[in-house]
């Protein structure tokens, strides 16, 4: 029987999320010998590789699996060159991709596999994934859970017509998602435009969106819990980070930075109007600042749905001035992005800032 799903995970420096998400992976529903899992480790981490083994057996998982070192060095470089080296190593036809904090649920694999067959391939499938609860609960994770803070699977869930929409290219969230292997190498893999945070499988599903017609599908059936806590602080700072690598992002991939936007972010206007907001917000976003970090201590079951909705919308000028705040910050560094991060997928073949941008 020949192997049809790779599951590909990059991992760096979290073995006990690891090793309980090889552990699910090695009791899926699916055959053993219709699925692989290669684990990418973003760097050289031994204990790692040894910890993932053991739990694997443990488990008695049959299934390959297989990890892949960091080049001679073991230099960090982010989990989109991991993915690129696992994609040139995979064999099956389809190619499953997970965080290395989420548990799959034992259908998962399967579940992948049926959507893209369904689908001949021509799909790019999200599943869902629910954030775990973790004790003690807080209005803060609730919001994390029930609301748009990080994604969107929320209005996912809500939606009546979910199943039959094309999502689009900005809900392809590569946690928990499945893309046929040779459309992904037709495309060139991902491609890393800065080394700040983020936007990797977003401009990766915009060139499959644009380039090859794929759309973006939702399966919710294709299930993983979400193993991971965040922090209202280190909300906050994702946020920066998002802002400080979009003028790189937008330099990068200058018409994907267009769709997902509705602007050019280097326009002269654009880039006025950011820093006025910035300035002019500034004392609105610190008053709501304490705030914010207050809800992090306080009960979760103290609130209802209703608190939670305000809530979020009370939040949005401190989430988008911390954007703000990131993007006028990255202004200035954003040469040093491109200039220090490479523009080549090692495994997939040469790649440019400027092909990847004809691609889209």
């Amino acid at each position: 029987m020949a192997i049809e799903a790779s599951v590909i995970i990059p991992t760096f420096g979290r073995p006990e999320k690891l090793c309980e998400c090889l552990g699910a992976l090695a009791a899926q529903s699916l055959p053993s010998e219709m699925y692989e899992v290669i684990v990418t480790v973003d760097g050289q981490e031994p204990a790692t590789l040894a910890a993932g083994e053991a739990a694997y057996a443990r488990a008695n998982g049959r299934a390959s699996l297989s990890f892949i070192e960091a080049p001679a060095g073991g230099k960090h470089l982010g989990p989109c060159h991991a993915r690129n080296r696992a994609i040139a190593a995979a064999a099956g036809n389809t190619l499953v991709f997970f965080n290395d904090d989420v548990v799959p649920d034992a259908r998962c694999v399967e579940r992948h596999l049926y959507h893209q067959q369904e689908n001949d391939g021509r799909a790019i499938i999200v599943g869902d994934s629910p954030w775990r609860v973790h004790s003690p609960d807080s209005v803060f994770s609730r919001m994390l859970r029930e609301t748009s803070m990080v994604f969107f699977h929320d209005r996912m869930r809500r939606e009546p017509a979910a199943l039959s929409m094309d999502w689009g290219f900005r809900h392809a969230w590569m946690l928990n998602l499945s893309i046929n292997a040779e459309s992904v190498r037709r495309v060139g893999g991902l491609f890393q435009v800065h080394q700040s945070y983020g936007r990797d499988d977003d401009e990766l599903a915009f060139r499959l969106t644009r380039s090859l017609g794929l759309r973006v599908a939702w399966r919710p059936d294709a299930l993983v819990e979400h193993n991971h806590s965040m922090t209202s602080r280190e909300y906050i700072d994702r946020e920066y980070r998002l802002g400080l690598g979009a003028p790189a992002f937008a330099m990068g991939a200058s018409r994907c930075s267009l769709a997902m936007f509705g602007r050019d972010l280097l326009g002269t206007s654009e880039i006025a109007r950011v820093r006025a907001a910035c300035e002019s917000n500034a004392d609105t976003a610190l008053r709501l600042r304490d705030w914010f970090l207050s809800l992090e201590h306080v009960a979760a079951e103290t609130v209802d749905e209703s608190d939670i909705t305000t809530a979020y919308n009370k939040h949005l000028p401190l989430k988008r001035w911390h954007w703000a705040r990131g993007f006028v910050d990255g202004l200035s560094a954003c040469g040093a992005y491109l200039a220090t991060c490479p523009a080549v997928s090692p495994s997939l073949g040469e790649s440019t800032v400027p092909a990847v941008n004809d691609a889209c």
